[in-house]
């Protein structure tokens, strides 16, 4: 029976495989809405708030919003930038969910054809953003529902209340994060003692920073 690196490696070599797909994924709202509804459109990047993104787009405009996938809608586009190493490194926590954490990187395979994008929340964000126009750049930290509200209320944009956000499941299961703490000072003890491995990360994100220094001044 296959083991969990070689079922994965044959879903990540498939032809097929979607996993480490870099399509931006863009969503706005549909045709015909009320001239009273401002256009817009919003840039979905994996481990920067996308869940409580998509939970404010559900929450505030129902069912009248929808992927993208055409470029006829040209509506202003915001999107959400995080600081690129505390992202990578929540992409890391999630893919540490599909294997033991404890041997995927020792697998030479594995590391060699694929560190450090092994999947759609290991990218850097530059690998998207490079692809759109986006008009408006918001950083992500722990200030983002004020920040947030202040750009609706600035673009016209609809929200009511505070900024609900999403859990992730560390946040609400202790032994998921108890897993992914110690696969992280696993990891790390890995990537300081395998310095080629450390100098690749590095060099894959500093393309980040471009964008992190668009917002890191935000209040």
């Amino acid at each position: 029976m296959p083991t969990a690196i070689e079922q994965t490696l044959a879903i990540i070599n498939s032809p097929d495989s979607k996993l480490r797909d870099l399509t931006p994924i863009i969503y706005r709202l549909k045709d015909n809405q009320s001239e009273n509804i401002k256009r817009f459109r919003y840039l979905d990047q994996t481990c920067c708030a996308s869940g409580t993104m998509r939970n404010w787009l559900m929450t505030e405009y129902g069912d009248k919003w929808h992927m993208q996938t055409d470029q006829q809608d040209e509506s202003m586009l915001f999107a959400l930038v995080r600081n690129p190493h505390e992202r990578w490194w929540s992409g890391i926590r999630s893919w540490m969910n599909n294997l033991p954490w404890y041997s995927w990187w020792e697998n030479e395979q594995l590391m060699e054809k694929f560190f450090p994008h092994f999947n759609r929340f290991t990218t850097s964000q530059w690998q998207i953003l490079d692809q759109v126009k986006v008009d408006h750049y918001i950083k992500v930290d722990t200030n983002l529902d004020e920040r947030f509200s202040k750009f609706c209320r600035k673009h016209g944009l609809l929200q009511f209340g505070r900024l609900k956000k999403y859990k992730n499941h560390r946040h609400v299961d202790e032994k998921v994060k108890a897993m992914e703490d110690k696969g992280r000072l696993q990891f790390e003890r890995f990537l300081r003692s395998n310095k080629k491995y450390n100098n690749i990360l590095e060099e894959f994100l500093a393309p980040d920073y471009k964008y992190w220094d668009k917002v890191s001044g935000q209040e």
